[in-house]
């Protein structure tokens, strides 16, 4: 037996420096990342004993190469047929999937469960105002269809949006982290059958089914705000060239109570500039500006607001002599963002807002003359001084021109640096220049600009440690760590000093799975998590990570596990045989978020009616455990590692808790 354990140690040993060998080619390219893998995954593979914590050393790779695109998604337990209401007409099946049903190609309801046309329950839709219920029709045929059509029809009041839902595919492990590969085929660009930019254009005008392949169509159905609470009928229609080949009534039911507009939970997502400038074929600043406040636009009514941190600022001439900036040309900033943070766009300002400061124009890397990289950084001393006054000088000129345009300058953070551990590799000082950065921006702007730090308070690696995290504590303004780093208990006590605490995406069990492979739950249970363990924000790398903007790179055909892509590009339809729109689609993963969000105001409205404790209750039969509940450092020893998270997989129990907690809301209010 020792020698079989031995043998296997050797072989694991290999195997981890074959994670090595491939990484280090994925950076062959640049200086920088053969000094990374060299400073960073080298000592990784050999810290860690091949046969007992080979695991740990691939899992620090992964977080490491993640924001590249380069992870792996994994898929979670798939519950089979869930729909509802499934009919017959000839070769076309039909059925009602809900709305956290993530549908995929192959899946179909048994025949026992199949029922002759005009035998279903009517569908009925219960909401607030102010809400969006969502639900899809599936239709399916053992031979191709063409000329299909699915039409609803509701009163003036209720808003009907439907979408098509296109499928993408992906290669995930299966049964664990080193498991088989199996293909993964799931729906989430949502196209628009009408364009939503130019009015009369449209987009689907049938829908195709293919031979024992599944085509979802997705409806949004929105009740209005000033729609009069009551009972409204309307009818879904299946149509097969122009004649109706299934009616199914539609209950409205629209309850008194509306969802407020704004709660107090920060909720963002970064834009890339350049991506969105090549994926958009966008030709020229006024075409930009167009497309760019689309993107705001859709990103509010999805519920979250998305601004690039440092690719559109001020034109700054500095006198590198004094610190002082000689000249500030604000016209394209508040050309492209007046709109925006004045809230005439949307109606509303964003909730949170990232300023123009990014790494360099704080005087790190090549800015003032202070260097973090290379072979001889500056001297963490040396701070003190022209970058220490810029940096004041910035923040300063920041709060004066919000202050001048009467933007809320209370929602904005700065982002200067993302999960810093990754430059413990060749800058020593990170934690204590992060500390100076935020004294100098704090002192300029009169504490009025927040720092926001992707990272947890306390070493959860090893690379961490010798490099003292307290020196960050009392100046960090919003603690970000990913959900395997957020533990609920410690989080607070920074909340109990001021601070804000959000997290962002890692995946089960720690949280729902943001990738494509995941299920349709996805976003939405990430607001069940922040209300469960009191979460100030939610927060998404980036929404536009597209691949490129040609036949062979694309979002649609090649999107690997789909990380970091949210919105979809509507000048790239044609490379699906669509036409092109002048703005963005919005994707299945983004109705998560939006479903996610609107769930979580009825916990707001329950607590505002002092029923706080049935929203707590509802939350933790569904989710009972998340991010690093538990505390396990480092986050691989969590005993469900590498398996589904202690939530609710099943999309019926989460329709029938919401309609459940709607009805409440109803009913405690009185109205």
């Amino acid at each position: 037996m020792k020698i079989k354990k031995w043998l296997l140690g050797i072989l694991l040993g290999f195997s981890a420096l074959g994670i090595f060998v491939v990484v280090g080619g994925l950076f062959a390219l640049s200086d920088s990342g053969r000094q990374f893998a060299k400073d960073h995954l080298l000592p990784l593979i050999k810290e860690y004993h091949p046969l007992q914590h080979i695991r740990q050393a691939a899992v620090s790779v992964k977080s490491v190469l993640h924001r590249g695109g380069t992870e792996v998604a994994k898929a979670e337990r798939p519950l089979g047929f869930v729909g509802s209401r499934a009919e017959k007409d000839g070769d076309l099946v039909s059925w009602i999937a809900l709305f956290s049903d993530r549908v995929s190609p192959d899946v179909q309801p048994e025949k026992g469960d199949i029922h002759p046309g005009g035998s279903s329950r009517p569908l009925s839709l219960v909401g607030l105002r102010g809400e969006t219920l969502s639900f899809q029709v599936v239709l399916r045929s053992k031979r191709e269809l063409r000329n299909l059509s699915v039409r609803l029809s509701a009163p003036g009041c209720i808003r009907v949006h439907r979408f098509l839902e296109y499928y993408l595919r992906l290669m995930v492990h299966t049964g664990s982290k080193y498991g088989p590969m199996k293909e993964v085929v799931n729906p989430d660009p949502l196209i628009p059958f009408t364009d939503p930019y130019q009015p009369g254009h449209r987009v689907v005008s049938s829908v195709l089914v293919q031979k024992s392949v599944n085509q979802p169509v997705w409806i949004d159905v929105h009740f209005g705000r000033g729609c009069p609470a009551g009972n409204y009928s309307g009818t879904l229609t299946l149509l097969r060239d122009g004649r109706a080949v299934r009616t199914l009534p539609v209950k409205y039911e629209v309850l008194a109570p509306a969802l407020p507009e704004r709660v107090n939970l920060d909720r963002w997502m970064e834009i890339y500039v350049s991506r969105l400038w090549q994926g958009e074929f966008i030709p020229n600043d006024a075409a930009f500006k167009t497309v760019i406040s689309r993107y705001f636009r859709m990103a509010h009514d999805y519920g979250f607001a998305t601004n690039p941190t440092g690719d559109i600022g001020p034109k700054i001439d500095w006198d590198w002599n004094t610190g002082k900036p000689r000249s500030v040309n604000w016209d394209r900033y508040d050309d492209i963002y007046t709109p925006y943070l004045s809230g005439a766009l949307t109606g509303k300002t964003p909730n949170v807002f990232a300023l123009p400061i990014p790494t360099d124009s704080l005087g790190v890397g090549w800015w003032g003359g202070f260097m973090i990289e290379g072979s001889t950084p500056t001297p963490i001393e040396e701070w003190k001084g022209i970058p220490d006054k810029a940096t004041q000088s910035l923040a300063k000129l920041l709060v004066d021109h919000w202050k001048e345009k009467g933007w809320p300058i209370g929602r904005t953070f700065a982002y200067p640096f993302d999960e810093p551990m990754h430059k413990l590799a060749y800058y020593s000082d990170t934690y204590k220049l992060i500390r100076k950065v935020t004294d100098s921006l704090h002192k300029g702007s009169d504490g009025k600009v927040r720092l926001m730090l992707t990272d947890a308070p306390w070493p959860w690696l090893k690379q961490q440690k010798g490099h003292d995290k307290s020196v960050m504590d009392s100046v960090v303004d919003i603690w970000a760590p990913s959900s395997e780093n957020y533990i609920p208990d410690r989080m607070k006590k920074y909340q109990d000093k001021g601070k804000r605490t959000w997290f962002y995406q890692s995946g089960a069990p720690f949280i729902g799975g943001s990738d494509l492979a995941d299920t349709g739950l996805g976003f939405r249970m990430w607001f069940w998590t922040a209300w469960k363990y009191r979460v100030n924000g939610v927060f998404y790398w980036v929404s536009n990570f597209w691949p490129g903007n040609s036949e062979a790179a694309n979002p649609f055909h090649r999107q690997g596990s789909g990380d970091g892509v949210i919105f979809y590009p509507g000048h790239q339809l044609h490379f699906i045989g669509y036409p092109d729109i002048d703005g963005p689609l919005p994707s299945v993963r983004m109705a998560q978020w939006r479903r996610g969000y609107e769930d979580y105001k009825y916990f707001v409205l329950l607590k505002q009616a002092s029923k706080g404790d049935d929203a707590d209750k509802s939350v933790n039969a569904l989710v009972q455990k998340a991010l690093d509940d538990g505390g396990y450092i480092p986050y691989w020893r969590n005993p469900l590692w590498w398996k589904p998270g202690a939530w609710s997989h099943d999309p019926r129990e989460w329709h029938k808790t919401r309609v459940k907690l709607a009805r409440e809301i109803a009913e405690v209010s009185g109205k």
